[in-house]
């Protein structure tokens, strides 16, 4: 028995020793099975990616060369309403490098504006500016810079690739936050093949999300990203969305369309960099002169600022030099007859005086493209045989002043800036009841189209409060107006179906609608801002036929101007989406009979 005993113990301590091991071993099994796990994981991430053929190199499907998923369908896209690009002529070359740094300076009506940057961290105005300057160098150079300047911190181009696609993404939704600088390497082989034309808001948005999630992933830019027109190659990609961060910095809000043209560019850049400092500022005598990208962008920020102050500006500063405003008028001359001519060469600054004693004579009506190019084309004789603005431009509408004048040319290359050509017609209204003013009559024969009806509740608290948020700061009738219609443009979608079914609280409340619908949430917010709209129907040629169709109109400064917003390629007061020239107008209201 004691025997037994003794055995039974050195056997329970055998086994006490030997446990470590057994536990050991154990754990050892459970780690090989995670190690297995994951290796098995990795395998099936790999075998659903795909090869960069121009490399080699296996990334991720979802991420490479940024292809994109959701080309439109069913859907003519009209270039008319887009940012603006360089003439066909004015492609890029690679072998025109800069060996000098040249200073930008963001181009603005009255005084610039430095950003502070602090530490690495960039907010929207940074990027914005920052667009603008590598625009301007690239459409100057002909080629990238190595970097852009912003604060004190040297920024690579695949770098600021990264920022401005982030920064898009949080324009979109809504984000005001500041941006991180990361590390980004250049493509491996920039290459690409893309047809010209435009693309809608959705696709590049949609492009900048992947070209985030792919340099996110690889650590570089990518060498393409593929739309529905074909491959944007690096260099293409830079200057497109700079185009675009620049003219969301100018008009507070992202273009319908971006318009895409091959650019004829490597991933070659310039030995030189972008600076946005203001020491050392070129003088005059140094200027050779101003494309006619730097006139018209320079022409929307007069726009802009006769619009928010009511008045002449006393200077634009465009490339940091000062010019004034009939300096100005005379550069607006030149860079019409220029487009018209289909010319693009640099644009001399010239010392012109100002007008003697200005006045008009003038009622408020539309002038067509060829008088306001003869209207150009005189102007320009008489300030080269003078050496002085005009007191007045006759037209077949009176005698135009001076100041209307510049506000009059501001507008229409302004409007070229956006859309890459010239408007068929221009308005004009006297300068006191243009709309540069803060207030405006309106007509007591109008107070129809101020009221509240059925499909157009004007007075409801919704509509109300949205209409005073989208004006909130705007002081103009037309600023506001463009605002409304904008918004209405972004936001609502549109659905087929007859006549009218959600009115505009339901519309508002879906988010999509019919024409009807549609003109109704627009008449709706106009009339709750104090702007009188209306209702016009008709039967208009589309791209893919004729149809019945219902639009709005609101009543801005003196005039009516269309407001159509099924359609993201049409803009406040220009239709692009049908004919305009031969449709048959069938009906205006006050309130929608069906």
């Amino acid at each position: 028995m004691k025997r037994l005993l003794l055995l039974t113990m050195i056997l329970l301590m055998s086994v006490s020793l030997l446990m470590p091991d057994i536990y050991a071993a154990t754990t050892n099994q459970q780690n090989s099975t995670n190690t297995m796990n994951l290796t098995k994981s990795d395998n099936i991430a790999m075998n659903n990616s795909c090869t960069d053929t121009n490399q080699g190199t296996t990334v991720p499907s979802q991420q490479m060369n940024v292809t994109v998923s959701d080309a439109v369908t069913n859907q003519n896209v009209n270039p008319n309403n887009t940012v603006s690009s360089l003439n066909n002529s004015n492609t890029l070359n690679v072998n025109n490098k800069s060996s000098d740094t040249i200073q930008y300076a963001k181009e603005a009506a009255g005084d610039n504006v430095s950003s502070n940057v602090q530490g690495n961290w960039f907010v929207t105005k940074n990027l914005t500016e920052a667009s603008g300057w590598v625009k301007t160098y690239i459409e100057s150079k002909h080629t990238l810079p190595e970097y852009v300047l912003i604060g004190k911190l040297e920024v690579s181009m695949p770098q600021f690739l990264e920022l401005i696609t982030k920064e898009l993404g949080q324009i979109n939704n809504g984000i005001n936050t500041p941006i991180t600088l990361g590390n980004f390497n250049a493509p491996t082989n920039s290459n690409g093949n893309v047809t010209n034309g435009s693309i809608n808001k959705s696709e590049y948005l949609s492009l900048a999300s992947k070209i985030q999630n792919f340099m996110d992933s690889t650590g570089r830019a990518p060498n393409y990203a593929t739309c529905t027109l074909g491959k944007i190659q690096y260099t293409s990609l830079i200057y497109m969305y700079s185009r675009i961060m620049e003219f969301y910095g100018v008009n507070n809000r992202l273009p319908n369309y971006v318009a895409i043209k091959t650019l004829g560019v490597n991933n070659t850049t310039s030995t030189s960099g972008v600076k946005n400092t203001t020491s050392n500022v070129t003088s005059k005598s140094n200027v050779t002169g101003f494309t006619i990208s730097q006139i018209s962008t320079s022409a929307a920020n007069v726009t802009n600022f006769i619009l928010e102050n009511q008045r002449l500006p006393n200077y634009v500063t465009i490339s940091n030099i000062q010019v004034t405003m009939p300096q100005f008028l005379e550069l607006l001359n030149n860079g019409l007859l220029q487009i018209n001519g289909n010319t693009n060469t640099l644009i001399a600054l010239k010392n012109v005086n100002t007008p003697s004693s200005p006045s008009e004579d003038l009622k408020s009506g539309d002038i067509n493209k060829s008088e306001y190019l003869s209207l150009a084309s005189t102007i320009q004789s008489f300030i080269d045989s003078t050496g002085r603005a005009p007191n007045y431009a006759t037209s077949t509408l009176g005698n135009i002043q001076y100041a209307s004048l510049i506000y009059l040319e501001s507008r229409i290359m302004g409007f070229y800036s956006v859309n890459d050509r010239l408007p068929n017609y221009a308005a004009v209204n006297p300068w006191n009841g243009s709309s540069n003013n803060t207030t405006s009559t309106i007509p007591a024969s109008l107070d129809q189209y101020l009221q509240p009806t059925t499909n157009c509740q004007s007075n409801n608290p919704t509509i109300i409060a949205l209409a005073d948020k989208l004006t909130a700061g705007l002081t103009t009738p037309y600023a506001k107006a463009v605002a409304l219609f904008n918004w209405v443009t972004d936001n609502i979608s549109y659905s087929f179906y007859y006549n009218t079914l959600y009115g505009a609280v339901g519309t508002l409340k879906a988010g999509t609608g019919n024409c009807c619908d549609h003109s109704n949430l627009m008449v709706a917010l106009a009339r709750a801002a104090g702007i009188p709209a209306r209702y016009q129907q008709g039967y208009c040629d589309f791209s893919d036929g004729w149809y019945g169709h219902v639009w709005a109109q609101l009543y801005v400064n003196g005039q009516w101007y269309y407001a159509d917003t099924i359609s993201t390629s049409n803009t406040f007061g220009v239709i692009n989406n049908w004919n305009l020239n031969t449709y048959t107008l069938e009906g205006t209201y006050v309130s929608l009979p069906f």
